[in-house]
């Protein structure tokens, strides 16, 4: 089953368009019209760049992996978002982030610890900034570097990518958790203190980290589409597992925990088996009625092993970790010209859960074979006359194998007309402990420059795939979590 939302305008916004002077941005939203929607477009200076062969980091100086200069007439926003994949020489811990002329405070930071782990391996990333500009040349870049905690070496693999959105149609709201959050180190399971957090429960704990008041002020139902990221890393030893396990990345809406296809979950595996400290990141969507409001936040938990959990191997039992979020950001994108979003499978509340089977070496049931790609969600997405073919793409999920399966290789991407275009997300699972969860992310903007520029007016399918191979793979799967949102 396939489930889409779509947010588009395209018979209204060409009638408005219909007079606007040649160069002129599209409108974005019927309701207002900006002060600027019939100002000369910048829309066009944005690009999308992937890296072609894998690039060598050798030290704790930023090394420029991938790069976009652009002049500006007037002040613009610009939102950057990179996704890729690296993996260790030696045993470093990577940091990634975006800069604004050298500038490195509107950025969300990927870092990933291999140093801290008993079985390295390679790693998706992902890093989200936005800045507003001032009239001028400018020149955003995607930069990575050993932490000075722990130098060495890696690479980043290539098929990486960074998109810049210069002029976003959609109106912009971030912040920033630049430090760290205090220690999240809830309680899911302990039956004497009568708690027992099942799935679907609306009492799983979830802390606050960052906070967006979403609200539609027009006449139409509006999608507001939000993205969020950050690194997250073993805090404290909690004394169960010495701190470590499975944490849990969400959104909630005016306190509410989301169901499977409003939002994803980000899950990292905080434990010597995977590493201490990794890249989290997610996406969700919030379709407002005309007039309502709506409180989002960002919030911290941990996967919950319950008496729901009592015939899996491990039983029920407390999930030990004690973790921090840090250097993250959280972006809404709301009122463009075309947003929308698209999951698969039932829809499910609170559900961390709701696992489907993505590849088999040994003819599991139900399981497709293994290194093929399979679409875990698509959706007809419609380019409006009058738009300009600009949009970014974004997929997000997780991945979750069998302790006796082999060393696993997970490729998330996304197909535009059946053509893969995207900066590619790839995450390994090492043999022997497969179980260990991460989340994935890949992204694409149909910008000049891309695999196809600009889309045509008029529908195109657009498509999440993930490929997972191995030697030896019973039924690695992922959730069915919203798993694809754009906006423009």
């Amino acid at each position: 089953m396939r489930r889409v939302r779509c947010h588009l305008r395209g018979t209204f916004l060409a009638a408005l368009l219909a007079g606007a002077p040649l160069g002129a941005c599209p409108l974005s939203a019927v309701d207002v019209i900006r002060a600027d929607s019939f100002e000369a477009c910048a829309r066009p200076l944005s690009s999308f760049k992937r890296i072609s062969e894998d690039l060598l980091i050798q030290g704790t100086a930023p090394t420029v992996v991938l790069a976009h200069s652009f002049t500006l007439a007037v002040p613009t926003r610009v939102l950057a978002i990179a996704d890729g994949r690296h993996f260790p020489v030696d045993a470093p811990a990577a940091a990634l982030r975006i800069r604004f002329n050298g500038d490195e405070s509107s950025t969300s930071v990927s870092v990933t610890d291999w140093g801290s782990s008993l079985r390295p391996v390679m790693h998706g990333f992902n890093v989200l900034a936005d800045a507003w500009l001032d009239a001028g040349t400018h020149t955003v870049d995607l930069v990575a570097s050993a932490h000075p905690s722990r130098p060495g070496r890696f690479r980043i693999g290539s098929g990486s990518g960074l998109s810049v959105l210069v002029q976003p149609l959609s109106q912009l709201q971030s912040q920033a958790l630049p430090g760290a959050s205090s220690n999240i180190n809830v309680t899911t399971y302990a039956p004497a203190q009568g708690i027992d957090v099942n799935e679907g429960d609306a009492d799983r704990p979830l802390l606050p980290l960052l906070a967006h008041a979403l609200r539609n002020p027009g006449t139409r139902t509006l999608d507001v589409i939000t993205l969020a990221g950050g690194r997250a890393f073993h805090a404290c030893n909690s004394g169960i597992d010495d701190g470590h396990g499975d944490a849990l990345l969400g959104l909630v809406a005016d306190g509410i925990c989301q169901d499977t296809h409003s939002a994803s979950w980000a899950v990292t595996d905080i434990d010597p088996d995977a590493e201490l400290q990794a890249p989290l990141m997610l996406h969700g969507v919030q379709r407002l009625l005309p007039g309502e409001q709506r409180n989002l936040a960002l919030v911290g938990s941990e996967l919950a092993f319950g008496s729901d959990q009592s015939m899996s191997p491990s039983g029920a039992h407390e999930n030990g970790v004690c973790w921090g979020l840090g250097s993250a950001r959280m972006l809404s994108a709301s009122g463009g010209g075309v947003a929308g979003a698209a999951s698969s499978g039932v829809n499910r509340f609170c559900s961390t859960y709701s696992w489907r089977c993505v590849a088999t070496t040994i003819g599991t049931a139900g399981c497709p074979a293994s290194a093929s790609d399979v679409v875990i969600a698509s959706a007809w997405v419609q380019i409006p006359a009058g738009h300009d073919g600009i949009v970014l793409f974004n997929a997000r999920t997780r991945i979750q194998a069998d302790n006796a399966d082999s060393q696993a290789t997970a490729v998330l991407g996304i197909r535009v007309d059946g053509q893969p275009v995207a900066a590619i997300g790839m995450q390994q699972l090492a043999a022997g402990a497969a179980q260990a969860s991460r989340t994935l992310s890949a992204s694409y903007l149909s910008a000049p420059d891309a695999p196809g520029g600009r889309l045509a007016v008029g529908m195109h399918l657009v498509e999440v795939t993930i490929n997972v191979s191995g030697s030896r793979l019973a039924h690695p799967s992922v959730p069915t979590d919203l798993a694809l949102t754009w906006f423009d």
